[in-house]
């Protein structure tokens, strides 16, 4: 291998390391979590890192295309199951799950899909020993944004194509995003999954990126322009462009659903 050949060999090795220490830790902060998976959504989903039993399953619910995590990707929502062995939404998982004679038994999960930019989302699971408790899952609401942005670095890294620029806006894309969410979440009194939600559900029913919906959001409820974020904390001038009209007249009515209850 050439001097040539070791940065990109290097940044592609440790890449899935970083990641997969990231849930390693988390497991370490979960108690009885079994656990950790964190994947594209893209067609053809890709595992990004894992640990425990996370590379085991979540390869299984690709390859059968039913399960918590395939759900979380196509209908980018949050979805828990108690126990994936017996969970009658996905018999054929459960089929599949209960024939391990070793497996965890109960073999509980959580699915979340977060994005990083406007093109999809990444999900992330988390398997558990015991049903999902409250206390878990603000774990989770709170260490997704983290593991997003992490899978996002990494996927940077891994493309020399992309430049630093464009990792940039991504980080801005991703910043523009939790300001809507946190705007949804104040005003609906909801938690983070449910404003993401209705972010996304509105942005396939106006059929407008959801960066742009989330500009459009928080030009619209701030009444003014979105900020961008000081270039010192990025390393470069990060931009964020005006939301156009299309967008506009989304985040509106979109505003105007969540107002009325």
């Amino acid at each position: 291998m050439t001097n040539g050949d070791l940065a990109p060999a290097a940044r592609l090795r440790l890449g899935p390391e970083l990641l997969s220490t990231l849930l390693d830790y988390l497991r370490g902060e979960i108690a009885g979590c079994l656990g950790a998976g964190l994947c594209t959504a893209a067609a053809e989903p890709r595992l990004l890192a894992s640990s425990g039993v996370a590379a085991e399953f979540d390869r299984l619910q690709r390859e059968l295309d039913c399960g918590p995590t395939t759900h979380a990707a196509r209908e980018q929502e949050a979805v828990s199951s108690a126990d994936l062995a017996t969970d009658e939404r996905w018999p054929e998982l459960a089929a599949a799950v209960a024939a391990r004679p070793d497996g965890p038994s109960p073999l509980a999960a959580r699915a979340v899909a977060g994005s990083w930019d406007d093109e999809g989302p990444i999900v992330f699971t988390l398997y558990l020993d015991h049903e999902p408790t409250a206390t878990d899952l603000r774990t989770i609401e709170q260490v997704e944004p983290m593991l997003a942005m992490s899978a996002a670095l990494v996927e940077y890294c891994s493309d020399e194509v992309l430049r630093a620029d464009q990792l940039v806006q991504m980080v801005e894309h991703r910043r523009i995003i939790e300001q809507a969410k946190g705007m949804i979440m104040a005003a609906c009194r909801c938690d983070a999954e449910t404003a993401f939600r209705s972010l996304v559900v509105a942005s396939q029913h106006f059929n407008v990126k959801l960066r742009d919906l989330a500009v459009a959001t928080v030009e619209l409820v701030g009444d003014a322009p979105a900020e961008e974020a000081p270039s010192e904390l990025l390393g470069a001038k990060g931009t964020v462009e005006p939301a156009g009209n299309k967008a506009r007249h989304a985040a509106n009515r979109m505003w105007a659903a969540l107002d009325s209850g």
